[in-house]
């Protein structure tokens, strides 16, 4: 079974479509959306209608919350003075440019999901599996909290968004995953990114895929419907640092 994970798409429908024609070509047997389909991007209808009518499983990211319910904050994590202004100013500007219809489907949206792939139990959540919405689990987070977070979890497999950064972590018999961004990259490479995980007899084998689209047509158009340029420029160049896995892959037998 060939499975692709993707989140984190804040509204960015070019390299939303550019991710879906990757996966068609890399012959995915299902999709799941991790959440955060609104936010910072310039089209939050156009994503949250091209993820409804291909009937991808998604769930709720803390952004989809936050516009769904025309909430003052999403919860992210902003620096106080500036950053904390954009971060304002983008939920205000999507809320506003965010159809009803659109809203009343991500309020829809379930905060986990869990299924089981030839003997591979997965469990899927935006955030962590304590915090479904909030809490980041980073490549860097300490292996303490990582024990706490998968103390009760059964699933063999877990993947996460949020962060947007691509990350493989193994703890407690388990593969945490972080799926990367779709339309937001933090890790230095503006290209879009997303994991797909094959499941064979209880061996995972996955693999980030980073995927070119016109990062420079998103940032003028996110000017030109007047979302902060600051948004722009980190949709440019990237933020944060790089994990330097988005060509690898990696084969774990479970023994289950």
């Amino acid at each position: 079974m060939r499975l692709a994970f993707f989140s984190d798409i804040h509204g960015n429908l070019e390299a939303l479509e550019a991710v879906l024609k990757d996966i068609e070509s890399q012959n995915i047997d299902r999709s799941y959306c991790l959440g955060d389909l609104v936010g910072y991007g310039p089209q939050p209808d156009e994503v949250v209608q091209r993820i409804r009518e291909l009937k991808i499983p998604t769930i709720l990211g803390n952004y989809d919350d936050a516009i769904g319910s025309e909430k003052e904050s999403c919860g992210c994590e902003y620096s106080p003075g500036r950053e904390t202004e954009v971060g304002d100013e983008s939920i205000n500007w999507t809320i506003t440019n965010t159809s009803a219809a659109a809203k009343e489907f991500l309020r829809a949206l379930p905060h986990t999901l869990e299924f089981v792939e030839e003997g591979v139990k997965f469990l899927l959540v935006h955030g962590s599996p304590i915090d479904h919405l909030l809490e980041y689990i980073r490549p860097d987070t300490s292996s303490e909290r990582i024990h706490e977070v998968l103390e009760r979890v059964i699933a063999d497999v877990v993947v996460n968004g949020h962060t947007h950064l691509p990350m493989a972590r193994w703890a407690m018999g388990k593969l945490v995953f972080n799926d990367g961004s779709v339309g937001r990259p933090k890790d230095g490479n503006p290209e879009a990114c997303y994991l797909i995980v094959d499941v064979i007899q209880q061996s995972i084998s996955y693999e980030f895929r980073r995927v070119q689209y016109d990062v420079k047509s998103v940032a003028e158009k996110m000017i030109e419907v007047g979302l902060p340029p600051e948004l722009a420029l980190v949709l440019a160049l990237g933020k944060g640092y790089n994990m330097g896995q988005s060509k690898s892959k990696n084969t774990i037998d479970f023994k289950i």
